[in-house]
C-alpha cells in the first residue's frame, strides 16, 4: 500500500482512530512524541484532544418572526393571487 500525505487533523485522526481499533497501538502510547519528532513541545494526541462539533442550527427564530407594519396607516400587503 502507498503512503498518502495526510492534509488536515481530521484525517490524521480517522487513521490514529483506525490504527487504535484494530489493536496495533493503544492511546497512552500516543501519549508520548516518537523519539524521532523534532518539536516535541507541539506534539499532542490527536485522540485525545477531540475539538467539539460545531453547533449548527437548521432554522433560527428570526426565519419564523411576524413582520409587523411599521405604522397604523400601513397594512400587511395579502399575497398575491396565482
Amino acid at each position: 500500500m502507498a503512503l498518502k500525505r495526510i492534509s488536515t487533523e481530521v484525517g490524521a485522526r480517522e487513521i490514529l482512530k483506525r490504527l487504535v481499533e484494530s489493536g496495533r497501538c493503544t492511546i497512552e502510547d500516543l501519549d508520548q512524541p516518537p523519539a524521532s519528532h523534532l518539536k516535541p513541545d507541539s506534539y499532542r494526541n490527536l485522540l485525545r484532544d477531540v475539538p467539539d462539533e460545531p453547533k449548527v442550527s437548521v432554522t433560527e427564530p428570526r426565519d419564523f418572526s411576524p413582520v409587523k407594519p411599521e405604522s397604523k396607516n400601513e397594512s400587511i400587503e395579502e399575497p398575491l393571487p396565482f
